[in-house]
């Protein structure tokens, strides 16, 4: 029969993308380094050729691959502070979800620069903290200049008296717009085939030069739609014997 199946690597599948530092190539695992939920990872390579020509209709008769431009584009869905400093160019790996959160022992009033709190552990200078005044939609940033012994002291005076009970929360702060370079990572992917069988390509040396939107829409789910740039290895870099001459590895079992 014509155009007739002779295997079963039918590509039809999701795929995991690790994220981590350079020297965490080989040791990138879902649990530490995985993005979440990804839809649609691709990878192209684009060769581009410099051709030679011959007589007044320019026949090629020679030609030297002088380019060799390997991209990936996904959309990651899970807004994490990690998943986001990634997307804006920045080194997410350090981010965490933050679960440090106290309460007001007493009550605020309106003009006070600091607070006395239940518990000010997990808590520093510099960090920025969300006040809950009771509404979801209700709350007010202050950056600590000051923590002791069951007290915050903020940055701003607070707009208005708030009761004993309210919650105050440590946060992640990622700069927009940032001018800083993101440093070199490495990537992992595994990706399933139709079958079930794994492809796993490694990324040596990688940034992620595209991806940060931020949308609070009702008409469906948004995503960051990460595309990763490819390098060349350099004899500083951890695995460049490994990966002299290349962007990334394929390893498929079919």
């Amino acid at each position: 029969m014509a155009g007739e199946a002779k295997t079963s690597a039918f590509m039809l599948g999701a795929a995991t993308v690790m994220i981590g530092k350079p020297d965490q190539l080989f040791d990138l695992n879902p649990e530490d380094h995985s993005i979440g939920l990804v839809k649609n990872f691709r990878i192209t390579s684009e060769p581009s050729y410099t051709d030679l020509t011959q007589g007044v209709k320019n026949q090629i008769v020679y030609s030297v691959m002088t380019g060799n431009t390997v991209r990936a584009s996904m959309e990651a869905y899970e807004y994490t502070g990690r998943n986001i400093a990634y997307s804006l160019g920045l080194e997410g790996s350090a981010l965490a979800a933050q679960t440090v959160e106290t309460d007001l022992t007493a009550p605020a009033s309106a003009a006070d620069t600091s607070v006395t709190v239940t518990d000010e552990t997990g808590f520093a200078v510099g960090d920025y903290v969300m006040i809950q005044d009771g509404a979801e939609d209700k709350v007010y940033v202050r950056k600590l200049t000051a923590v002791a012994a069951t007290n915050l002291s903020f940055s701003q005076a607070l707009p208005k008296a708030l009761p004993a009970g309210t919650l105050v929360s440590k946060s992640n702060a990622i700069s927009i717009g940032s001018k800083e370079d993101q440093p070199f990572l490495a990537a992992k992917i595994v990706g399933t085939l139709a079958d079930g069988s794994e492809n796993v390509i490694l990324c040596p040396k990688i940034r992620i030069t595209n991806g940060f939107s931020l949308g609070f829409t009702t008409e469906g789910f948004d995503n960051l739609p990460y595309e990763f740039s490819f390098f060349d290895q350099v004899a500083t870099d951890p695995f460049y014997s490994e990966f002299k001459g290349e962007q990334a590895k394929l390893l498929t079992k079919k």
